[in-house]
């Protein structure tokens, strides 16, 4: 009899199942942390990505003796995920959480989520996640026997897979091809299969997927009747899960070897090992183990001649099975059950089981379902060689694209040097104008210097001469025309001669100054001529520097209108007025009697000038007649 070698294939599923969700996450988080560790952490971290792969760590704590809190951990992981808007996370949430599903018999609940996970990869783009998908929903198929499916998704996966180079997860995937064949009875096969698996595992260096695969080759060697080969390669399965302290992997080895100590008639042994491990399967909540674990139990008890025993214990497993949807392992109890009631001498009863047994038995090997999953293994073949030559034209357009890109490099070159080239003469340029520059400044500096060596030297030499002269003109006592003459023309040569030297000098260059000097020199004049005067000056002068020619020619407007009011408007009372905003006004108001701007006046000339000078820079002379005479010199600020 061969009633448990078939379900025991599950069993290697679900380790291959639960290492490809541990390979995605223990390599990217925490790997070193306890639970308590873990718990602090995730206490402490913000509401990020990081904390989503903590809630996965720390569910991952707690499958092998508490499954239900290692479902809420993962519960949480999704709902940050949706939060976030984070798809990898939802992807690998659904990685754990359907493993733990499996374990459970959920497998509706578990293909649902993988098919929703299928359908996140493709739309957000997540390949590597993607290949993971694929497989486990190929393993949810295979649990519930749907071959056709299963094969469908495995071969969509192994493209994908053998392309990223991962050699643990194509190591755990030929496992799972291995299970496969070994349910469609196609031995050969699955132990090619489970040969590659192992060889794949033990390069990559992942020991769960050489644990993994040790058990798959051991139920393979079991089916071909190798089973010292077999023994070997379950005790090495077992000894590595107790290496890595992973119970499923334990358990799983246990059973393989369990089905060796049956071939080799060795029941007492055979009964023992899945004695041990049935705890274990509870331990995981695994009912898919935890059914193939009583199906033993059961024929160990057959095998040993306890056939009371056996019955009760049979009856119990097929209930278990019969609750948890576990078909295959219901189906062997039933033939199990058929025989045990033969050695209990009751053939009806036998009969009975034989017909339900026979009634539920395997309708999946059939001509068509293997003609499909060659259709499904023929057309991996031919994709592959498509994705081979896919390759090779994308060599040939990376090599066509570096050739392009070396020309454009060229190119580039090219015009860099061509830019350069251009700067540097630019810069030439600008090193030229800024010498020019500086000629321009030295020259200017130049001509400011001689303005005030001039102005000095006026000062100094035509000044003490005319004093001198005046001085001299005034020591003369007797009352001569000539020596008044004298006087007055010294006099007012010096008075010229300083305006000249003002109006050079390059130290008097403000506004403020300007003003200063209208009003020191205006006030002189009205004083001399016995005129009452006011001033109305601005409370804040601005610090702004004014050319020469518009000091000269404002001051001597300013001159020439008080000039006037002096010699012709009979005043006794003059207003000036200065206001400064963007542009400079002075305002010379008299209460004299006016005068007639059609006439013919002999001091006429005296406004064409000021007119000429306020129009030199840009400025405006406005005169009114009403109650006097009120003149207006304006002239613009930079201000």
């Amino acid at each position: 009899m061969k009633h448990i070698s078939r379900p025991l294939l599950h069993i290697c599923m679900l380790v291959m199942l639960l290492t490809l969700r541990m390979a995605d996450t223990r390599a990217q988080m925490l790997t070193g942390l306890n639970r308590d560790s873990l718990r602090r952490v995730l206490h402490a971290l913000p509401a990020d990505t990081n904390k989503v792969m903590t809630f996965i760590t720390l569910g991952q704590q707690y499958e092998n003796n508490m499954p239900d809190s290692a479902l809420y951990y993962y519960e949480q992981a999704q709902r940050l995920s949706v939060q976030l808007h984070y798809p990898a996370g939802f992807v690998r949430y659904v990685n754990n959480y359907t493993a733990v599903l499996n374990m459970q018999g959920r497998y509706n609940e578990s293909l649902k989520l993988d098919l929703q996970a299928v359908d996140t990869c493709r739309r957000y783009g997540l390949q590597e996640l993607l290949v993971k998908v694929l497989i486990n929903t190929g393993v949810v198929y295979q649990y519930k026997e749907d071959y056709g499916r299963a094969a469908d998704y495995y071969m969509k996966s192994l493209p994908l897979l053998e392309s990223s180079g991962d050699l643990g997860m194509l190591s755990l995937m030929y496992g799972n091809l291995c299970g496969m064949y070994r349910n469609l009875h196609q031995l050969d096969k699955a132990y090619q299969y489970a040969r590659k698996a192992l060889q794949y595992g033990e390069q990559s260096g992942n020991e769960y997927a050489v644990g993994a695969a040790c058990s798959n080759l051991a139920n393979s060697l079991q089916d071909l009747d190798s089973t010292a080969a077999a023994v070997h390669y379950a005790q090495r399965a077992y000894n590595t899960g107790k290496q890595l302290d992973d119970i499923t992997l334990q358990e799983s080895a246990l059973m393989s070897l369990g089905n060796s100590y049956k071939r080799t008639n060795h029941y007492d042994q055979y009964l023992a090992t899945f004695r041990s491990a049935l705890p274990l399967a509870r331990m995981l909540d695994d009912v898919n183990g935890q059914a193939i674990a009583m199906q033993g139990i059961t024929e160990g008890l057959y095998w040993t001649k306890q056939y009371r025993q056996a019955a009760i214990s049979a009856d119990t497993a097929l209930a278990y099975a019969k609750a948890h949807d576990q078909k295959e392992v219901t189906r062997g109890l039933l033939l199990l059950m058929s025989d045990i009631q033969i050695a209990l001498g009751n053939q009806p009863l036998s009969r009975q089981y034989r017909y339900l047994y026979d009634s539920t038995r395997d309708a999946l090997m059939n001509d068509n379902l293997q003609k499909n999953i060659q259709e499904l293994e023929t057309k991996y073949e031919v994709e592959k060689k498509q994705h081979q030559l896919l390759e090779k034209d994308r060599q040939a357009l990376r090599q066509r694209l570096w050739l392009i890109a070396a020309i454009a490099g060229i190119l580039i070159l090219c015009l860099l040097l061509l830019l350069t080239y251009r700067y540097y003469r630019q810069k030439q340029q600008v090193l030229q104008a800024g010498q020019e520059n500086v000629r321009l400044k030295a020259l200017l500096e130049g001509q400011l210097q001689e303005r005030q060596r001039i102005s000095q030297e006026m000062h100094d030499d035509m000044g003490s001469g005319l004093t001198a002269m005046l001085f001299l003109s005034r020591s003369i006592r007797e009352p001569e025309t000539a020596a008044v003459k004298i006087q007055r023309t010294a006099a007012d040569l010096v008075r010229k001669m300083n305006e000249i030297i003002w109006t050079m000098n390059p130290e008097q260059n403000s506004l403020d100054s300007l003003i200063a000097y209208i009003r020191v020199n205006t006030a002189e004049a009205l004083e001399n001529a016995g005129l009452a005067y006011h001033f109305h000056m601005p409370e804040n002068i601005p610090a702004i520097n004014i050319p020469q020619e518009l000091r000269r020619n404002l001051y001597l407007a300013a001159k020439e209108a008080v000039h006037n009011v002096i010699k012709h408007a009979g005043a006794t009372e003059v207003h000036i007025t200065i206001t400064v905003n963007n542009r400079l006004t002075i305002t010379i108001q008299d209460d004299g009697h006016g005068f007639d701007a059609t006439a013919d006046r002999p001091f006429g000339n005296g406004l064409k000038n000021m007119d000429r000078r306020m129009q030199q820079i840009g400025g405006a002379l406005q005169v009114m007649n009403h109650e006097g005479t009120t003149v207006h010199l304006t002239a613009p600020l930079a201000l």
